[in-house]
């Protein structure tokens, strides 16, 4: 899938990330004919709605029934699908969590989550809405790995890498649309592996999700204002972590 260009990021930056996800669903599916997307009532919500048009053969809406939703996403994985199921964060996380641990941590199946609009972005909608606690209970579960994508560059390169990647993985999305660039331009993604974003010698400042951009402003205010050199990682797989560049943090 070779959509990463000037243009494009640019586009995704302003329209978000969920819109951003649909985009790079669609542009899946032309490679990936075994592909199913599966939402709870959220096609526009997530972005999906040129793909439900497109590809309506490879996009199931379950509607707000989010167990349901992991029960039929493991039953397709089962059957050799690649699976993507989506829904606001905390109900695709918390009201689902013994069917993550048995069907997906415990059995295994490939099948991607994502979590829309993680953290306070939709704050006005009430507390229902609102998921702050998302990473801690996925990672507690056995055999899922969490990732939290920095800009919409990153939605694109974790989307893609995810359907390579033989585990269940949980995608956070964070922030709105007009979400600041991190990545202008492509570059090298691993499942993993954590990504030096600015080089510093004094502090090291570890983040994911959107607080990579606000850290990178952060970085350039201490630079600027009190003269100390801050380096900024983003450590965008949360589990697992990449703790060898812990380690090494820790003895700098």
């Amino acid at each position: 899938m070779n959509i990463i260009n000037e243009r494009n990021i640019k586009i995704w930056s302003t329209i978000g990330s969920r819109a951003t996800l649909g985009i790079a669903a669609l542009e899946l599916s032309k490679s990936i004919p075994n592909l199913m997307v599966l939402t709870c009532d959220v096609s526009t919500s997530a972005g999906l709605d040129r793909y439900r048009k497109t590809c309506p053969d490879k996009y199931l809406d379950l509607g707000i029934a989010e167990q349901n939703l992991i029960g039929v996403a493991a039953g397709l994985a089962s059957e050799n699908f690649n699976v993507i199921t989506t829904t606001f964060a905390p109900f695709q996380t918390m009201r689902c969590c013994e069917q993550i641990k048995v069907n997906l941590g415990y059995m295994q199946h490939n099948v991607c989550m994502v979590g829309l609009a993680s953290g306070v972005a939709l704050g006005e909608l009430g507390y229902t809405h609102c998921s702050i606690e998302d990473i801690a209970v996925m990672r507690s579960f056995p055999n899922i790995t969490v990732i939290s994508p920095a800009d919409c560059t990153e939605v694109v390169k974790v989307t893609q890498a995810v359907m390579q990647y033989d585990k269940p993985v949980y995608i956070r999305l964070t922030g709105e649309a007009n979400n600041r660039l991190v990545f202008a331009n492509d570059y090298e993604y691993e499942i993993g592996n954590s990504i030096l974003v600015r080089e510093g010698n004094e502090i090291s400042i570890v983040t994911c999700g959107t607080m990579v951009r606000m850290s990178l402003d952060a970085a350039e205010v201490l630079q600027i204002e009190h003269g100390i050199s801050v380096e900024v990682i983003n450590m965008h797989t949360i589990k697992p972590l990449d703790v060898d560049l812990i380690g090494e943090l820790a003895e700098t």
